[in-house]
């Protein structure tokens, strides 16, 4: 586990994505990026800059426009500051990044030196609890940092990233950081079929839903096409976009009805769950954690996460077993860093921001968004900013009103 005084953590930006603050095709991109540039300079250099998750808009956006604004964001994080890590750790829009990594590292790498590949039993614990460094490995992302400027080191980890704030006394406080989509029913489906008893089988058990909806589906031409067309309906409130996709699941129950000759009661089910399906995402564009900063559902699914997925599994005894690195047991309780809902956790929220686990409290984080169509009424930004941690402990840094 990393030691640290300082670091700054900042998730979906979704870079590529029309919709995001810092799209260098926007009129607004220079104030947006002045702004971004400025709150940086003032909160001074860090030992890390987190990047957690939905960093690049691997579902709605093709491979060019991303790296054109990974690389500009690349450059204004070189002229905000000195970082000297970047930690990257990918989320539900950019998972596809952490699969093409693994499989060039742990398979084409070994593979072109002729070295021994990981074994069925083996490979699928390397999508878990692994990081890699730019200092050991070519990280793709090294190659669109600005040229001629010194890069700090970058590592890929995934899920999560483990950390502690040095204190000025002999006190330290533990931090774990994760993009936090599986804290949601939604990028958990197959759950519904076969239970997971450990991280490495949700994250196994889930990946195609994720790779299939979070990658695929934006990246299949004409297809991708019409469904950026659709989301940008939603994302403006359109109702023609509510229309199409009526039409879409009535569609998909008539063929299915017809190959399968559904009787009652089952087809009257059916029809209720695509009604209700449309429903929620009329409502809900993103997700069910769409503009939720911390609620008691949320916390629920928080407290049920670090039972089972964390609590239960960072411990030396199951090293072996769970092909995790590391040895000592994670320090408990730590401060639970997670994004995902675009909505940082400021105000009121932060009086009910944490759970309770065998009588040790948890604090809760939500590092924000970067999407402007998350923003409330016409404040710009405000979901946007950067969480800073230190000795002092964690606060939010908005640019709400300071960005369009």
């Amino acid at each position: 586990m990393r030691q640290v005084k300082s670091v700054i953590v900042m998730s979906d930006i979704h870079l590529g994505r029309p919709s995001s603050y810092l799209y260098s095709k926007k009129s607004t991109y220079e104030q947006n990026r002045q702004a971004l540039i400025t709150l940086l300079r003032s909160l001074g250099p860090q030992d890390e800059l987190v990047l957690n998750g939905d960093i690049l808009e691997l579902s709605l956006s093709s491979w060019d426009e991303i790296a054109r604004e990974t690389a500009l964001f690349f450059e204004l994080i070189s002229e905000a500051g000195n970082y000297k890590r970047i930690v990257y750790i990918p989320g539900n829009h950019d998972h596809h990044f952490w699969r093409l990594l693994v499989e060039k590292i742990c398979i084409l790498n070994n593979l072109a030196k002729r070295n021994p590949l990981p074994d069925l039993d083996e490979y699928p614990f390397c999508f878990v609890d692994q990081k890699f460094s730019s200092k050991d490995h070519e990280v793709i992302l090294n190659d669109l940092w600005p040229a001629g400027k010194p890069a700090p080191e970058i590592v890929i980890k995934y899920p999560h990233h483990l950390l502690q704030i040095e204190k000025k006394t002999a006190d330290h406080q533990t931090y774990l950081i994760t993009h936090g989509h599986f804290l949601e029913d939604l990028f958990r489906p197959m759950n519904i079929l076969i239970e997971p008893a450990r991280l490495d089988e949700l994250e196994a058990f889930n990946n195609i839903w994720l790779e299939a909806f979070h990658y695929h589906l934006g990246q299949a031409g004409r297809l991708s096409n019409r469904v950026r067309e659709i989301l940008g309906s939603y994302e403006r409130g359109g109702k023609p976009a509510q229309r199409t996709l009526k039409k879409v699941f009535d569609e998909l129950y008539a063929r299915l009805n017809r190959r399968v000759r559904i009787v009652w009661p089952f087809n009257w089910l059916i029809r209720h769950a695509i009604k209700k399906t449309i429903r929620k995402v009329s409502l809900n564009r993103h997700s069910e954690l769409f503009g939720v900063p911390v609620n008691e559902s949320l916390k629920k699914n928080i407290k049920s996460y670090i039972e089972k997925y964390l609590v239960s599994r960072y411990k030396s005894v199951m090293k072996r077993d769970y092909h995790f690195p590391g040895d000592p047991d994670i320090p408990l309780p730590f401060t639970f860093v997670f994004g995902h809902t675009h909505r940082p956790i400021e105000g009121e929220d932060i009086r009910e921001a944490s759970v309770k686990i065998n009588d040790l409290v948890f604090p809760l984080v939500n590092s924000g968004g970067w999407l402007r169509s998350d923003a409330v009424g016409k404040d710009g930004g405000v979901n946007a900013g950067v969480v800073l941690l230190n000795q002092n402990g964690w606060t939010w840094h908005s640019l709400a009103g300071q960005i369009e």
